[in-house]
């Protein structure tokens, strides 16, 4: 079955917050993610399933470095590190304008690429066994390894959900 996403105002009021009486049920002032990651780090992943209504309103945070609530006038300082992460490429998603290119810039400061688990046989190797270990240790087993075989076949895969398909 497929995941249905998440309202575009719900995530609005996650990310920056929800001001009392914006809504029905609003019953107080609610810090959201960027308040509450003060000081600190905030981690966006799949930044680029962001709906387009809200890319400027993060580009506004970060350019600013202050969110406005859900239904708020008063805008709240922030100072927040942003990590972003997305499985898709930006500059087709750009090409398509299915995310803003000045977003994109604002948070392409660094840009490391992770490649694909299948371009990663030493990578695979070592996260077989990790979680081979972790298995054993949750279910009381003793397994010893991959015979060749095994790790063959997992070398051969193609792995299109990366590590957490494996």
């Amino acid at each position: 079955h497929q995941l249905r996403p998440i309202p575009e105002t719900l995530l609005e009021s996650e990310l920056f917050g929800v001001s009392r009486g914006a809504y029905t049920g609003a019953d107080r002032n609610r810090a959201g993610f960027f308040e509450r990651a003060a000081s600190g780090t905030l981690f966006l992943d799949e930044v680029s399933d962001l709906p387009a209504g809200l890319q400027p309103k993060l580009l506004r945070v970060l350019e600013e470095k202050q969110v406005v609530p859900l239904g708020g006038a008063r805008p709240v300082k922030v100072d927040v590190r942003v990590v972003a992460a997305t499985n898709r490429d930006p500059s087709s998603l750009i090409r398509e304008g299915r995310f803003r290119e000045d977003l994109y810039f604002r948070l392409a400061q660094v840009v490391l690429r992770v490649p694909p688990l299948a371009e990663r046989g030493d990578d695979l190797v070592l996260l077989a066994h990790y979680f081979l270990h972790v298995a054993n240790r949750e279910y009381q087993k003793n397994v010893q390894g991959f015979d060749d075989r095994a790790m063959t076949a997992l070398r051969r895969y193609s792995w299109p959900g990366n590590v957490r398909q494996l």
